[in-house]
């Protein structure tokens, strides 16, 4: 990163313009227009013809030697759009993590990919977290930490609202704004994510013995759940701003820095569970969560302070406008993670009459199928990112041809996908369980619900065109719909025809919530944003 006095592309604009730059008084010598860097001369005559002379009108302008098809200093046919240079400050981003120039495919996989790897490290991380303490303590600490983690989501629903709403709302201002702007807006997300937390944290204390009641804990293990669960309480008042400034940072155009947190954090979470988990049971493991935790906040938190701010906090910085912004994004998000939840309980509860076969053949595929469509989602975080950097420097074409290159890559993966839930869905259920009974409904589960990944993919693109230009109220549309009516097919179905009910549910609710969120990403309130 390096501050410079910048310029912006005139996007869409018919004629060529010229710009004579104040080479010398704004510090200036590097232009840089599709990929490649031009001179501006220091000594080059001025537009008057006057050597020295930089005062006049700067718009429209050309240097002296330049030509309608040459400009000067011999730099051949480059300046097809044209540059106006303005004395604005920017902060210019590495070009390998830029979303705003560059050939659109190679930009948007080189940005999405550690954003999928972070995703993967992460749920490597839970998998791991959950082997240790399964071998390392009995039965009762592995019932006692799942429920209490599943009491967790609650509050866990807010911090992954704030962290999807403060990202996109980085992302979009990141074109435009200028680093003291910048530097407040973030401050202002740190500022409400904090109190939110502290928030958060003092309600889960109190609510969460009554919460654990609610769903049935075991009185054996409700002590053991409590602690854990109010050991990992907290570290929420880092792990909160630590996934947040994690978003911000990639939504700046920096997705390597998080992936590289991410993993270690994971790693020093791991070691600290061999080594807590054996003398200190699960709040060892609770501990060594926490600690990774506030490990992270510290250095995202410094990395965000070092790279995107320009000042200290001042509590002059705080204006409620942001406030309405955060919440205005981070809400539908929030609902939108809590509603996922609510789904799952409910099939839970459906499976509950046909079996253990059943309930594990189904979490067995459940757990594939989120593995695998884990790239997907990963790559339209990174498309909402893409459309929000875009959008904002009036770039439609670009975005418009963002979309099409994401419909390809997700069609292109998610036949591949469907191909190997089919043709190995024998071998890959045998990962998880030795239970023919079991494996035999994973393998019916996987095969049938697979071929849905073809719309679900699709639609997760429609919303992240409503996310990248914050139609928040259409994305809580799109996807409470399709929510909505996947639990319905599931209640009516799954009483009458059993097992079955759960995939028939999928292939009725996944191709009319891709045509619901087709639908409302044209609708005319986001048509004039939205290619």
């Amino acid at each position: 990163m390096m501050k410079k006095i910048g310029f912006s592309q005139i996007a869409g604009c018919k004629r060529r313009h010229r710009a004579a730059a104040k080479a010398e008084k704004w510090n200036l010598p590097l232009v840089k227009k599709q990929r490649i860097w031009y001179n501006i001369l220091h000594d080059a005559p001025s537009p008057s013809g006057k050597a020295g002379d930089f005062d006049s009108p700067i718009v429209g302008s050309t240097p002296a030697g330049a030509t309608e098809k040459e400009p000067a200093g011999g730099l051949s046919d480059r300046f097809h759009a044209g540059f106006i240079f303005c004395e604005k400050e920017v902060v210019c981003v590495n070009e390998e993590n830029s979303l705003l120039t560059g050939a659109v495919r190679p930009a948007l996989l080189r940005y999405a990919l550690p954003i999928i790897l972070s995703m993967v490290a992460t749920q490597f991380y839970a998998v791991a977290d959950t082997m240790i303490i399964g071998l390392r303590l009995d039965a009762d600490a592995l019932a006692a930490v799942s429920n209490a983690s599943t009491v967790l989501m609650i509050f866990l629903f807010v911090s992954g609202g704030m962290e999807l709403g403060g990202g996109l709302l980085v992302a979009a201002g990141k074109p435009t704004a200028t680093k003291h702007e910048m530097t407040e807006l973030l401050y202002n997300l740190l500022f409400v994510d904090e109190v939110i937390a502290l928030l958060t944290t003092a309600v889960g204390f109190v609510t969460l013995p009554a919460l654990l009641r609610l769903i049935n804990t075991p009185a054996e293990i409700l002590d053991t759940a409590v602690l854990y669960g109010r050991i990992y309480l907290m570290g929420l008042p880092f792990l909160m701003p630590y996934d947040l400034s994690k978003e911000c940072v990639m939504g700046c155009g920096d997705s390597k820095t998080p992936l590289k947190v991410i993993v270690a954090t994971s790693v020093m979470n791991i070691v600290l569970d061999l080594v807590l988990v054996g003398p200190f049971g699960v709040a060892g493991a609770a501990a060594a969560t926490a600690a990774a935790q506030v490990a992270g906040a510290v250095y995202m938190v410094a990395f965000l302070r070092r790279t995107q701010m320009d000042a200290a906090f001042s509590p002059r910085m705080l204006k409620a406008r942001y406030a309405k912004d955060i919440f205005r994004l981070s809400a539908p998000n929030s609902v939108q993670q809590a509603s996922g939840t609510i789904i799952t309980t409910v099939k839970q509860g459906l499976l509950g009459g046909l079996g253990v076969e059943a309930i594990a053949g189904f979490s067995c595929a459940g757990k594939l199928s989120s593995l695998l469509m884990m790239p997907v989602f990963g790559f339209v975080q990174s498309t909402v990112f893409f459309i929000a950097q875009n959008t904002a420097a009036l770039q439609p074409g670009r975005v418009k041809e963002g979309l099409r290159e994401g419909r390809r890559i997700l069609l292109v993966y998610s036949l591949g996908v469907v191909a190997v839930c089919i043709g190995l869905r024998g071998p890959l259920l045998r990962l998880f369980t030795t239970d023919p009974a079991a494996a035999s409904y994973g393998c019916t589960m996987l095969a049938f619900e697979s071929v849905t990944y073809l719309f679900v993919a699709q639609k997760h693109l429609f919303e992240a065109r409503l996310r990248g230009a914050q139609k928040m109220g259409l994305y809580l549309a799109s996807s409470l719909g399709q929510i909505a009516l996947n639990l319905l097919a599931c209640v009516i179905l799954v009483p009458r025809i059993g097992f079955a009910g759960f995939w028939m549910s999928s292939w009725i609710s996944a191709p009319i919530g891709m045509l619901l969120a087709a639908a409302l990403a044209n609708l005319s309130g986001a048509s004039h944003q939205l290619p």
